[in-house]
């Protein structure tokens, strides 16, 4: 999560993949909707944390 509204900046959300912006402050051509989300990487974020998860169990269980 990257905070940036403060500045003049995009707020953005998402590791390691983006999946939410919310555009603020000045910005030049800015877009028409001042939030975007993509849930395909939403998902993606999220079956990586699983895997992850899964990965560290199987280690603690081993251990």
């Amino acid at each position: 999560m990257k905070i940036e509204t403060p500045f003049d900046g995009n707020d953005t959300y998402g590791f390691p993949l983006t999946f939410h912006i919310k555009w603020s402050g000045m910005c030049f051509e800015c877009p028409e909707n001042p939030t975007e989300t993509y849930y395909g990487y939403l998902l993606i974020d999220f079956i990586i944390a699983f895997l992850i998860s899964i990965g560290i169990w199987k280690i603690f269980g081993k251990l």
